[in-house]
């Protein structure tokens, strides 16, 4: 492991030089990467994951083969600046098919559902192989306490009329009664762009719609996925609001959707 780390940290350790390459636009969103709707504050629950898509711009290109060469490196360092797992290093050669100089990336970093809760820091850095520069970007977010929240969100941002479409995410650390089952209540709401129901509410229950098999003493999550029929493009707000009556917590998702409609129709 440190014979294959040794070549990438000694060149990390190098000037940036004429600093010509940078990271822009770095974005937190939910799944899926590309599509996934930008995710609004920085705050995150054990079991989730952290997306994030971001721009590469100024890398230097071949003149032979016109592809740009570099290396990503992802690193996690909790309050103390311990590192929390070996840098992940992603080599990459990429065109520019279409001109330019900007290379659209992303990443993910999963947090443990006993990971100890506190102020991290995500540190990203991309290294130019041809030109031997660098750049870093520092991302910082807190890690909260087990508490009934929704985490592990898969909402894309846009859809297309006819097409399959699913919000998905998962509930974590439901209270348990003294039967050890759950008292949730779940309600999924199509908002149109001034706030209005366009459809009527979909509801679950917990314990009754428990997936087959789920042992939430074992597991304390539970995964939902509710398919959306996109009838007609628009505008609209994907409102999902959950309840857990034993601990009296509530928890809340909303997202913009866009639903478009590629052979013109209305």
């Amino acid at each position: 492991m440190w014979k294959r780390c040794l070549p990438l940290l000694a060149l990390l350790a190098l000037p940036a030089g004429a600093d010509a390459i940078d990271i822009k636009n770095f974005r937190p969103c939910y799944a899926p990467v590309y599509l996934g709707t930008e995710r609004k504050g920085d705050k995150l629950l054990p079991g989730d994951v952290l997306f994030a898509t971001y721009d590469i711009v100024g890398l230097k290109s071949d003149p032979k083969t016109g592809k740009a060469s570099f290396v990503t490196v992802v690193e996690l360092f909790d309050a103390g600046a311990t590192p929390l797992f070996p840098a992940k290093e992603t080599p990459s050669e990429v065109a520019f098919h279409l001109g330019g100089g900007r290379i659209p990336s992303d990443l993910h970093v999963q947090m443990g559902r006993n990971q100890k809760p506190g102020k991290y820091r995500m540190r990203l850095t991309v290294l130019d192989r041809l030109a031997n520069e660098q750049k870093s970007f520092i991302h910082q977010f807190e890690l909260m306490p087990p508490t009934f929240g929704i985490g592990a969100v898969v909402a894309p941002s846009i859809g297309f009329s006819g097409l399959p479409y699913a919000t998905e995410f998962a509930l974590f650390d439901l209270t348990l009664d003294a039967q050890k089952k759950p008292n949730v209540e779940v309600v999924m709401q199509v908002l149109d762009d001034s706030g209005k129901p366009v459809s009527p509410p979909v509801t679950s229950t917990l314990p009754n719609d428990l997936p087959v098999g789920a042992d939430l003493q074992t597991e304390n999550f539970v995964p939902i996925r509710y398919p959306i029929f996109l009838n007609r493009p628009g505008r609209f707000t994907i409102d999902i609001y959950a309840k857990d009556h034993v601990g009296k917590k509530e928890a809340r998702l909303t997202y913009p959707l866009t639903v478009l409609d590629m052979s013109g129709g209305k």
